[in-house]
């Protein structure tokens, strides 16, 4: 019996909405959530000051006029100290790893200063710079810089050298052996750098903001435990986690954009459609 050529090769059944929508995280995620949170508003009255229910209560009035203004003073600090973490530690990381000089002059330095607590870091800041945005701007870069040089320094030593000698054979310089091969390579332990870096950042502006009471998120949910308002604080809280998880899909987005090609192609599909 003769078979239609055009059907070899395809699924029999077709999965429908259904059932890509049960291949997706996202039903798997908001059911964990729903236990959570239940179990959460359940048993909290032994083991916890506050419910959901009284967080929900508290979002309308908290979240506008303390979590906002609050959490705008922290990005100030933590988004400058950020972008200069990343136009050094990015640069630094590279001419480590191409230059043997550099790289003896400063890899001791940077696993040190890696290895080190921040909190420890915070007095001796607080006396040079005092208590103010240059303090969390300090912190924050030397809490994200050394995790973004050393994973580009390393991602950037793990390039693989047939792929170098072979730019070389094509008459490359260093620039463009740079350009072409080092850092496309390195990218996937870029972005891993910078999404260590922005963790460590973050966390170090909040402990500085909490350990020095200086304007910030830190410091309202410090004030929050202190006026025992346990609903206040849990919503600084969760505002701080609902950031970290956006900033982070928007680096794996970022990197899933850089690192495979054919991303490319979708999003500039699904921008520009029309072609001419």
């Amino acid at each position: 019996m003769a078979v239609d050529a055009a059907v070899v090769g395809r699924p029999t059944e077709n999965p429908g909405q259904l059932g890509r929508w049960m291949h997706s995280p996202w039903p798997y995620r908001a059911l964990s959530l729903t236990i959570l949170l239940g179990c959460w508003q359940l048993f909290g009255n032994r083991f916890s000051t506050s419910f959901p229910l009284d967080i929900a209560r508290a979002l309308p009035h908290s979240l506008p006029h303390d979590v906002v203004p609050a959490f705008g003073d922290t990005l100030k600090g933590f988004g400058a100290g950020y972008a200069v973490s990343m136009l050094v530690g990015i640069p630094l990381g590279l001419l480590m790893a191409r230059s043997r000089v550099v790289e003896l002059a400063l890899e001791p330095y940077v696993a040190a200063l890696y290895a080190t607590p921040r909190l420890a870091l915070i007095p001796l800041l607080i006396l040079w710079l005092g208590i103010n945005f240059n303090m969390r701007f300090a912190v924050v870069v030397m809490s994200g810089i050394f995790p973004i040089i050393l994973n580009t320094y390393l991602g950037a030593k793990e390039v693989d050298h047939n792929l170098l000698d072979a730019g070389r054979a094509f008459n490359a310089n260093a620039l463009q052996s740079l350009r072409t091969i080092v850092v496309p390579g390195s990218l996937p332990y870029i972005f891993a750098g910078l999404r260590l870096g922005m963790a460590r950042a973050f966390i170090g502006i909040i402990v500085a903001e909490i350990e020095t009471s200086v304007l910030g998120i830190g410091n309202l949910i410090s004030s929050d435990v202190r006026s025992l308002q346990f609903a206040d604080m849990w919503v600084a809280i969760i505002s701080l986690g609902v950031f970290s998880i956006i900033f982070t899909t928007l680096l794996k987005m970022l990197e899933r954009w850089s690192t495979i090609p054919w991303e490319r192609k979708k999003w500039r599909a699904s921008f520009w459609p029309l072609r001419p």
